[in-house]
């Protein structure tokens, strides 16, 4: 991603901040307790990190980030941001973030021509009992840097790229202090970054989304919405659905639920779309492998799963897949169930068709909550998407 465009959106950062994606955030499996409190999230004492964007050589945006020595007393061998504890005699946070960056490796604003554009959201670290100031600056040159003996181990310049909404997030579960903890990794330069530092790069990431919209090529001028009738499929209709995947998707004609289960959306007098759901926690075969193994749920939810969705090619983008996903969700949630989940795969350099599903599911009110690489299928990474039902 050109340095120019970061510049551009990080100059004008918003009062209101865009949500880390889900899947980063660390959950409990052992218990139905909370990991983060709410009522700690306005307690810690206070401290800063400096989000450092520059750009490299050729031009692009980077970030800078250090990886920890390991044998510190917090967050041995971590991937963090340059930043620490208030000292007294600073005044506010950004004075905090300068000169903790440069005792952990070197910064000199100056040199690199830096300038603090704002903040992110400030929020509670429980475990270690801070409140993060994370301070937003832009450098006009690549800054000169140097590990600090004891306490950094290596200094990583991240390309903003491996932060954008699409970026490839892997799913870890480790025991911390006694606790089972699921949590999303950002996986950098052969190092895993999760944690408070994940969150904080994926709220950035999400504020510069927007602005790579015009690095890539235009879109395709929109198509008006065609007028589809969705209906509950019947036996009559069997051959009719059997011909439309088999010019679709063959695989699939042959591991179709009961057509009673199915929808249709048909659009001057032929199928245009076809959807189906059923409940998450149904008895499962190994000719039924979707879903995740190991996804657990909060308990008194009741989930149902999207198990089909296929729209003629020619007639994407004009409301029809809408459609159908509505019709899921009002069937859906009139049988009791209070979400919907949907998947897809989530490596968009071998699918390259799974960019465009994550975008439509994420325009139709899903968000993402998990991506596990320990799937009842091929063994394709899938990104799981939930949507509250009400």
């Amino acid at each position: 991603m050109r340095f120019e465009l970061v510049a551009e959106r990080a100059a004008a950062l918003p009062r209101e901040f865009p949500a880390a994606p889900a899947i980063l955030t660390p959950i409990r499996l052992d218990s139905p307790e909370a990991l983060f409190p709410a009522e700690e999230s306005r307690r810690g004492r206070p401290a800063a990190v400096l989000v450092l964007l520059f750009p490299d050589d050729e031009g692009q945006a980077r970030v800078l980030l250090t990886a920890r020595v390991p044998h510190l007393s917090t967050h041995a061998g971590e991937v963090s941001f340059p930043g620490g504890s208030a000292d007294p005699d600073d005044a506010d946070p950004v004075a905090t973030a300068l000169r903790e960056a440069a005792e952990e490796v070197g910064l000199d604003p100056e040199a690199c021509g830096l300038r603090v554009t704002g903040g992110l959201e400030v929020f509670a670290l429980t475990v270690s009992g801070f409140r993060i100031t994370p301070v937003v600056a832009l450098a006009e040159r690549r800054p000169e840097s140097n590990p600090a003996p004891g306490e950094v181990a290596r200094i990583i310049e991240a390309p903003v790229e491996a932060f954008l909404p699409d970026a490839p997030v892997e799913l870890e579960e480790r025991t911390i202090r006694e606790r089972l903890i699921r949590f999303g990794v950002y996986p950098v330069e052969g190092e895993r970054v999760w944690g408070a530092t994940a969150r904080m790069l994926g709220q950035l990431g999400a504020l510069l989304a927007d602005e790579t919209e015009t690095s890539r090529p235009a879109a395709e001028p929109e198509q008006p919405e065609i007028r589809s009738n969705v209906r509950a499929a019947t036996a009559d209709d069997r051959s009719a659905i059997t011909a439309f995947l088999d010019a679709l998707a063959p695989e699939l004609a042959h591991a179709l639920p009961p057509a009673s289960e199915l929808l249709l959306a048909e659009a001057a007098g032929r199928i245009a779309g076809l959807a189906s759901w059923a409940p998450w926690d149904r008895p499962r075969t190994a000719g039924d492998p979707r879903g995740f193994d190991g996804l657990t749920l909060p308990d008194g939810d009741r989930p149902a799963e999207m198990t089909l969705l296929a729209v003629t090619p020619s007639l994407r983008g004009r409301g029809i897949g809408r459609g159908l996903t509505d019709s899921i969700a009002e069937a859906a949630a009139a049988a009791g169930s209070t979400r919907l989940l949907a998947w897809t795969l989530s490596d968009a350099a071998i699918h390259p068709s799974s960019a465009a599903a994550r975008t439509f599911f994420r325009s139709n009110g899903f968000t993402d909550l998990a991506l596990d690489r320990r799937v009842q299928a091929r063994g394709e990474d899938r990104l799981l998407l939930t949507r509250a039902l009400v």
